[in-house]
C-alpha cells in the first residue's frame, strides 16, 4: 500500500536518541516519544474539556476571540503568491483579508477593506498587479498598503488626498509569514514569532529536502462536527483497528507511537515504511541531507488548526476551517517529490493509489467523527473519558485549550502566549 505503514516488529522508530530520552523507558502501544513527559498514571481518565466545549456556539465565539485571533492561522498557499503583484483573497475565521507579494518580493497581508466606505477590495486571485484598486470609487493603494490615489474625492478631477493623516488611511496590515507552501497570518498586534510554533518540527525534518515538494491533489470534507474532535481523532490511533480495518492490516495500531515535540507539537509516529511499487516502479522519495538514510512516517498537529505529515514519498497538509460549533470544513492537500513525482504520467497510478488510500481512511473518519459529535448532544452522555495510555496526546491538546480559552462558562481574560 502507498499510504502509511507501521514499523516492523522490534524496530526502534526513533533510534538511539529516542531510546535515551527521558520518559521513553519503553517503546510500545501508546508510549510517547518526548523529553521529560509525566508518567501516564498521573493523567486523569476524566477528560479535561466537557462536552459543552464541543457543542456550544458561545464557546466557539470565545475560541475565536481568545485563541484563533492571536494564533498563527493558515491563510493561503505560497504557490499562489509566488511573484510580485500576485494577490490572493482569503477568509480567516470570518475576517476578509488578502495576501500580496510586494514589488520587492516581500509577502504582506492586509484586511480586505477599503478605508473609504468599507468595500472589499479583492474578490478573486490576481496576477501582476501594480496597485490595489477599490471597485467602488477607485481608491488606489500601493502593494505595500499606502494610499496612493483618490480621484474626484475633493471634487471633479481633483486628486488631493483626504485631509486625514494619510498613514491612517492606508490598508490595515496583518502579521504574515510563509513556511513550505503555506502562508499563515496572525491578527495580534504583538504576535509571538511563528518559529515558536514549528521550531522542533523544523529541526526534526531538517534532513528532508522539502524544497522540491509539488502540490499534486486536494480533497475537501464537510464535517457536521466540532473542529476539536477532528484534531483529537488525528492525535490517537486507538480507533484504528475498529474504524480503519484495512489500514490496520498494513499499519497496525500496535506499532504506532504518540510523539510530543513540544507543548504545541504532538502527533503520531508510524515507523519505517516502504511504499508498494506498481509495475516495478515506485514514487520518487524525498532527497535526504546530512547523512540521513531514511524518512520517518509521522504526522503532527501544529496548534491549533493545521495538521501536517511526511511520508517517504509524499507530504500532506490538512487545514481545518471551523464554521460553527457543529460544522468544520477540512481542506486536504497532498504533495509529491518534484515535478516528476507530482506530474509525470508514469507515476499517475501511484498518485491515484495514494489518494485512494487516504480517501478511504478519511471517509471512515468523516463518518465516525460526525457520529461522535451527534452523540454529544445526548443528556445520557455526561462527560468524555480518556485512556491514560492511548489518548495522552488528546489530554495534552485539551490542556492547551483549557489554558488558552478556559472552560465553558469560565471567566477568563488572558490570551494565548
Amino acid at each position: 500500500m502507498s499510504e502509511v505503514s507501521g514499523p516492523r516488529p522490534g524496530e526502534n522508530l526513533y533510534g538511539d536518541e529516542a531510546a535515551d530520552a527521558p520518559g521513553t523507558d519503553a517503546v510500545g502501544v501508546g508510549r510517547s516519544v518526548v523529553t521529560a513527559e509525566s508518567d501516564p498514571s498521573e493523567m486523569s481518565e476524566f477528560a479535561i474539556l466537557p462536552k459543552d466545549a464541543y457543542t456550544s456556539e458561545e464557546y466557539l465565539g470565545v475560541e475565536n476571540r481568545r485563541l484563533f485571533s492571536v494564533s498563527w492561522m493558515f491563510a493561503a498557499f505560497v504557490r499562489d503568491v509566488a511573484e510580485p503583484g500576485d494577490v490572493v483573497p482569503a477568509m480567516v475565521q470570518g475576517v476578509p483579508i488578502f495576501v500580496v507579494r510586494d514589488e520587492d518580493g516581500s509577502l504582506k497581508a492586509f484586511h480586505n477593506v477599503c478605508s473609504h466606505r468599507g468595500s472589499q477590495l479583492v474578490c478573486e486571485p490576481q496576477k501582476g498587479q501594480k496597485t490595489i484598486v477599490c471597485p467602488y470609487h477607485a481608491w488606489t493603494y500601493k502593494l505595500g498598503g499606502e494610499l496612493a490615489w483618490t480621484k474626484h474625492f475633493a471634487g471633479v478631477n481633483a486628486t488631493e488626498l483626504p485631509d486625514r493623516q494619510q498613514n491612517k488611511l492606508g490598508l490595515k496590515q496583518i502579521a504574515v509569514t510563509e513556511w513550505l507552501d503555506f502562508v499563515f497570518v496572525n491578527f495580534s498586534a504583538m504576535p509571538e514569532p511563528f518559529e515558536n510554533s514549528i521550531a522542533e518540527l523544523r529541526a526534526r525534518w531538517a534532513d528532508y529536502d522539502l524544497s522540491v515538494m509539488r502540490h499534486g491533489a486536494s480533497l475537501t470534507y464537510d464535517f457536521k462536527a466540532n473542529w476539536k474532535l477532528i484534531v483529537e481523532n488525528f492525535l490517537e490511533s486507538y480507533h484504528v483497528p475498529f474504524i480503519h480495518k484495512t489500514l490496520n492490516t498494513y499499519s497496525p495500531f500496535s506499532q504506532r507511537y504518540q510523539v510530543k515535540l513540544s507543548d504545541r507539537l504532538m502527533g503520531i509516529g508510524t515507523g519505517l515504511y516502504e511504499p508498494d511499487s506498481i509495475n516495478g516502479l515506485s514514487l520518487p522519495k524525498w532527497p535526504l541531507k546530512g547523512g540521513a538514510d531514511t524518512v520517518r512516517a509521522e504526522y503532527f498537529s501544529v496548534y491549533p488548526t493545521f495538521l501536517i505529515g511526511v511520508m517517504p514519498d509524499h507530504l500532506f497538509a490538512w487545514i481545518l476551517e471551523p464554521i460553527s460549533a457543529g460544522r468544520t470544513i477540512e481542506h486536504l492537500n497532498f504533495y509529491f517529490v518534484g515535478e516528476e513525482g507530482a506530474y509525470a504520467e508514469e507515476y499517475a497510478p501511484h498518485r491515484r493509489q495514494t489518494l485512494d488510500n487516504w480517501k478511504q481512511v478519511n471517509d471512515e473518519d468523516w463518518e465516525i467523527i460526525q457520529r461522535m459529535h451527534a452523540g454529544m448532544q445526548s443528556p445520557a452522555f455526561p462527560h468524555p473519558l480518556l485512556s491514560r495510555e492511548m489518548e495522552r496526546n488528546i489530554n495534552a491538546f485539551q490542556t492547551l485549550i483549557r489554558t488558552h480559552v478556559g472552560l465553558p462558562g469560565e471567566a477568563k481574560t488572558t490570551l494565548v502566549s
